[in-house]
């Protein structure tokens, strides 16, 4: 008997294969199989993960709820440089984070002047697009 691996749908599965050479050896087999405590066959459950269940959880916002204190990731992307630190005072126009997308380093910035009040992203992190990056109050 021989020991495979096998993978269907994205789900590996280890199944054991007999080669048969004749008819009544198979029977023999299966006659002795029987004789044996007979098991309940063992039944395979499919269980179906979605792909926002899979992610790690990351704050994502819709564009309509957009408060101004809310700086998200215009695109999907990873996260370069982080240009302030939680409490820095910040002014309209200042450079928060670079995000690198598509090999290009975009500069996120403020859309308002206050008080960055969390930092949810690191570097290194990959974002999606309308992830927020930065609270600013």
């Amino acid at each position: 008997m021989k020991k495979f691996r096998v993978e269907i749908d994205g789900e590996e599965f280890m199944v054991k294969i007999e080669e048969l050479k004749a008819e009544a050896e198979v029977e023999e087999k299966q006659e002795a199989k029987k004789s044996k405590t007979e098991k309940e066959p063992v039944k395979l459950e499919k269980k179906t993960v979605s792909k926002s269940e899979t992610k790690t959880t990351k704050e994502k916002i819709d564009p309509a709820d957009l408060g101004q204190e809310h700086i998200v990731a215009p695109m999907p992307g990873s996260i370069l440089e982080i240009k302030v630190s939680e409490g820095d005072t910040v002014n309209q126009g200042d450079i928060l984070v670079v995000l690198e997308a598509m090999k290009m380093e975009n500069e996120i910035t403020a859309t308002q002047a206050g008080t960055v009040e969390e930092i949810k992203v690191q570097v290194g992190d990959s974002v999606d697009a309308n992830q927020i990056l930065v609270l600013v109050k």
